[in-house]
């Protein structure tokens, strides 16, 4: 169980950093590529966080 416990902060912390990054890279004063590259950085992150959550419910089911 402290598995999920530690996959559950992983995923909100992913999820709350690439929304970090992805409402300051948009801001009217940024430039084109440090707009592209805070998209692929939240994108990433988003997706990690995804990762994480499948993983919770394979050690939650799994126990």
């Amino acid at each position: 169980m402290n598995l999920a416990l530690l996959l559950g902060a992983m995923t909100l912390m992913c999820w709350m950093v690439g929304g970090a990054v992805a409402v300051l890279g948009t801001a009217e004063h940024s430039r084109h590529h440090r707009h592209e590259m805070a998209e692929f950085i939240s994108l990433g992150l988003n997706l990690l966080g995804v990762a994480c959550a499948i993983a919770i419910a394979g050690v939650v089911l799994a126990a």
